[in-house]
Order: C-alpha cells, then structure tokens, then sequence
C-alpha cells in the first residue's frame, strides 16, 4: 500500500496530433521537402495554425513556418508543389521527472523525515 507520502499526483500525458505529409514537385517527381500542422492541411480555407516545412537533406530540428505551402516551389526545377504520402501521427508529451521519483534506497535523510513529519502535524490539526 502506499502511503500519503509516497503517493504523488499522476498528470495525464498530453497527445497532440499532427499531419505530415511529403511536398512533390509535379514537374520532376522530386521530394522538395516535408510539412507539418496540427490541422488539415487539404482544408479548402487556411488554417490559423502554423505549418512547418522541412527540406530534404537537413537537419530534423530545422523547420521553418510558412504562411502558405501553395506558394512553395520546387528547388530543382521551379515547377509546383503537391502534397504526398499523408500521415497523421500523435504525440505524447508529459512532464515527468524521473530523478525525483526513482526508488531509494536506505534510511531517508533527517531533512525529509522531518518535513513529513511537519506535513503530518499540519494535516492532523487541519482535520481537528
């Protein structure tokens, strides 16, 4: 069993979920790059969240927000843009400390004996 000290609040995790889908060029079959928003990004009226655009070849963590990926051209050859290979993906984000809840080991410092002790006695005489 656990008890009052040992138990601590369990946050939910947040999932969000994503679009991400590959931008082609109609002209040379070349992949430009790819994009991704939390909303559609097939919707017939722009969406007022921000989409990101990443290029081939770079690194992960550089993308770039862009108002319109219709005005997008391809690299190579200047020809227009389409979308290719869909995918909605979820993401998890949580905040967690794992170095502050990994089990111990041996008696607790007398600190934190004695800060439960003083939770204690402020509970109990909440509760009288």
């Amino acid at each position: 069993m656990t008890s009052p000290e040992q138990a601590h609040t369990w946050v939910k995790p947040q999932r969000r979920t994503f679009f991400v889908a590959d931008l082609k060029c109609y002209m040379c079959g070349s992949v430009s790059g790819s994009i991704e928003s939390e909303q559609s990004l097939t919707g017939a009226r722009p969406s007022g969240s921000p989409v990101f655009f990443r290029q081939t070849g770079r690194d992960e963590n550089e993308a770039v927000q862009i108002a319109n990926w219709r005005r997008l051209r391809c690299d190579r050859c200047g020809g227009p843009l389409f979308l290719d290979e869909t995918d909605v993906v979820t993401r998890r984000y949580e905040d967690y400390n794992w170095l502050e809840e990994r089990p111990r080991r041996g008696r607790p410092p007398k600190r934190l004996i004695e800060e439960r002790r003083r939770e204690r006695e402020l509970l109990e005489s909440q509760a009288a």
